[in-house]
């Protein structure tokens, strides 16, 4: 159960104001991908908790996990050091223009004796065909740094897309937070010269580059329900502004049967530039 304390100031009055918060009812809470690269690809299962916990949600274990698909199925069992996360037996690669369906069941969330099933699903598409990057070096009075460049043919269909940064091997776009998301309405089936897809700062130890560093550029062509699943992630992460815009709202979810979270088939698409020795 939580609490908030409210101190209100209108002059030289102060006004303390307690307004409980009845905890909700517990939800399941998933994350999970598949994607054309050849991986064990993974499912998260959680519990959800009250607004204020200030503990890890808790993992679900024991679930059946089935990933589907018009020409294959598999098992996904549960990892043996880290409860509820779930990946398959072997590594695979999803197949484009595929369609996906998670089910899990074998779970009581609501602790009524009964176990429920929940089912997802997403597809596998095709979007801009990646010609190359280019990396070139900013410089300004406030901050400087390489800014990364895409250049690509957009397909006639509406898509949306989300952009990864690699140095050196290592993804630097780790959190969601970090995601940078875009939909094609201002490129929609045209040829793309050089749209801006990151930055990578000088003052960031981290994604500082030089001459002989590489950078990868990942583009992953994603659903709407995905980008859309970023999009109010990223709200909700960076908070509403006034302080009294209004309270935090759950996130859109492709799950059934009240589940929250995601789960999102994409493809994916990297390009890499070493930075030369005298950079444009």
């Amino acid at each position: 159960m939580g609490w908030i304390l409210l101190v209100l100031g209108l002059g030289s009055c102060t006004e303390i104001i307690d307004i409980e918060l009845d905890p909700t009812f517990q939800r399941l809470v998933v994350f999970g991908t598949v994607t054309d690269d050849s991986l064990q690809h993974e499912v998260q299962l959680s519990l959800s908790s009250d607004y204020f916990s200030n503990v890890p949600p808790p993992p679900v274990s024991g679930a059946i996990v089935h990933l589907e698909s018009e020409n294959n199925s598999y098992i996904l069992r549960e990892n043996d050091t880290i409860p509820g996360l779930y990946v398959p037996g072997e590594a695979f690669r999803g197949g484009l223009n595929e369609s996906y369906l998670l089910r899990i069941t074998g779970v009581d969330v609501d602790g009524d004796g009964t176990q429920e099933e929940y089912r997802a699903e997403s597809r596998i598409v095709t979007g801009a065909r990646v010609d190359s990057i280019k990396v070139t070096y900013f410089q300004s009075p406030f901050f400087s740094g390489y800014q990364i460049f895409m250049y690509a043919l957009d397909p006639p269909e509406r898509n949306w897309y989300s952009f990864k940064i690699w140095k050196n091997g290592v993804l630097l776009t780790k959190q969601l937070s970090d995601y940078f998301i875009q939909a094609d309405d201002f490129y929609n089936g045209t040829y793309i010269y050089g749209l801006p897809v990151g930055f990578l700062a000088d003052d960031d130890p981290e994604e500082k580059a030089g001459p002989g560093d590489t950078i990868t550029f990942e583009l992953n062509s994603i659903d709407q329900a995905y980008y859309q699943f970023i999009s109010e992630a990223q709200l909700e992460i960076a908070g509403n502004n006034p302080l009294f815009s209004g309270p935090p709202a759950n996130i859109t979810s492709n799950l059934d049967n009240e589940a929250k979270g995601i789960f999102a088939a994409y493809s994916v698409q990297r390009v890499s530039w070493i930075i030369p020795e005298e950079a444009d």
